[in-house]
């Protein structure tokens, strides 16, 4: 993934990696979906005059590893937020609705988590993630 998300004149990404191997107990195309998705809705969350800015923060959390995805974009309003990993719920014109939803189900599968804390600076989604013994 590090290589599908370089810099460029449209986008600006930061990621903080942790400097050893990491294995997960996870599904390596679901991983990779939610990690795209979570960092597709962060840059179209951004307002069209501002340039999108992602950072990417991995940690270890106790047995888990925690990749926190943080954009630049204008929050998730009250009135979203009970919506917001509901199948079906999308406050694009084009968008399906079941991608966070998928999200969340992937993450919960693989025995992690999906949350997320949002301002008007800006939205954190956290994936957590157990490690493979």
């Amino acid at each position: 993934l590090k290589q599908l998300y370089s810099n460029d004149e449209n986008n600006n990404f930061t990621w903080n990696f942790i400097d050893e191997p990491v294995m997960i107990k996870a599904d390596k195309t679901h991983v990779n979906r939610i990690l795209t998705n979570l960092i597709l809705n962060g840059i179209q969350a951004v307002n069209e005059n501002v340039k999108p800015h992602i950072i990417i923060n991995e940690a270890f959390i106790n047995k888990n590893v925690q990749i926190k995805i943080t954009d630049n974009g204008t929050g998730i309003s009250d009135e979203i937020k009970p919506k917001l990993f509901m199948p079906n719920f999308t406050t694009k014109s084009s968008g399906t609705g079941l991608g966070l939803a998928m999200c969340k189900r992937m993450a919960e599968q693989a025995g992690g988590d999906l949350q997320y804390e949002t301002s008007a600076n800006g939205t954190s989604f956290f994936l957590t993630l157990s490690l493979a013994k």
